[in-house]
């Protein structure tokens, strides 16, 4: 045995003959492990009841939605499902009958609770193209353009940009601004050449610089003349018989048939008597 090697009294290793590590976790745990594990299932139970209930919520107020009709029954949608996806999609139909009943600015005001309320809702594209339509058609530009402006640029709202960028270029034109609606329609033309839009954004933009035609009065209706050889009849002075009718004929005379001679009428001539001749001078 070479010199360099030596015993030691440490031993190399060593069999362990107590509970290992784990156990010992487990042992000390018990208690919170059996009380972690009862919270566990209690949570997924809670979860799974919750889920099933807000699923029958769901559906029960999608169910009222569907059957909803007028402001009213909208309006109860809101109130009594308002935690609910149909409750906040009530509120934009709710917005569009208070528009056709005359509620303008009520509608407005729905709108803008369903924007403020509902931030991430699917829906707020439709929402916002809703809000800027009505307020372009309450004259609302500097609102309506700001609104519009929004969804042209929201990376969300791609599907209905097009409409905005045209319903901007329409603005601008009523406004005079033909640069302005020119690069709104060519924008929408360019940026989305596969949509229904791009037709429609065309046509504005040709018609853009194009004057309406003029309209001229009709010309002046020439006063009647009477036929020639004939004096000018007034109404306030009656014609007199014999003087203002040509061969002293009234205009009565002039309607009525001359009668035609008969035999009769012939003979009873021939028969009279003729006059005497005077008896001659001497």
């Amino acid at each position: 045995m070479p010199d360099d090697i030596k015993e030691s009294p440490v031993p190399l290793a060593e069999i362990a003959q107590g509970p290992g590590a784990f156990e010992q976790f487990l042992d000390r745990n018990q208690k919170n492990l059996i009380v972690l594990s009862i919270l566990i299932t209690l949570c997924t139970a809670a979860y799974v009841v919750y889920s099933g209930v807000e699923k029958s919520k769901q559906e029960t107020a999608g169910a009222d939605l569907n059957k909803a009709e007028d402001t009213a029954s909208l309006q109860a949608v809101i109130t009594e499902h308002g935690t609910t996806t149909a409750a906040s999609s009530a509120m934009i139909l709710l917005a569009d009958h208070q528009w056709t009943e005359g509620q303008q600015e009520q509608a407005i005001k729905t709108l803008n609770q369903f924007l403020a309320s509902y931030p991430q809702h699917p829906a707020l594209p439709t929402a916002k193209a809703s809000l800027g339509t009505k307020l372009m058609l309450q004259g609302k530009n500097a609102d309506a353009i700001k609104t519009f402006q929004d969804l042209s640029t929201d990376p969300k709202a791609r599907f209905i940009a097009p409409f905005a960028l045209i319903s901007l270029g329409d603005i601008y034109r009523s406004t005079g601004d033909i640069e302005k609606a020119e690069a709104s329609y060519n924008q929408a033309k360019t940026e989305f050449p596969e949509s229904k839009f791009a037709e429609i954004a065309t046509r504005r933009a040709t018609t853009l610089k194009t004057r309406p035609p003029e309209q001229i009065e009709p010309p002046p209706t020439p006063p009647k003349t009477d036929a020639p050889g004939t004096m000018p009849s007034s109404p306030l002075s009656p014609s007199i018989p014999g003087v203002d009718e040509p061969n002293g004929m009234t205009p009565g005379d002039a309607e009525k048939p001359v009668p035609t001679p008969t035999k009769e009428t012939t003979s009873k001539n021939s028969s009279a008597p003729k006059p005497e001749a005077p008896p001659a001078k001497p």
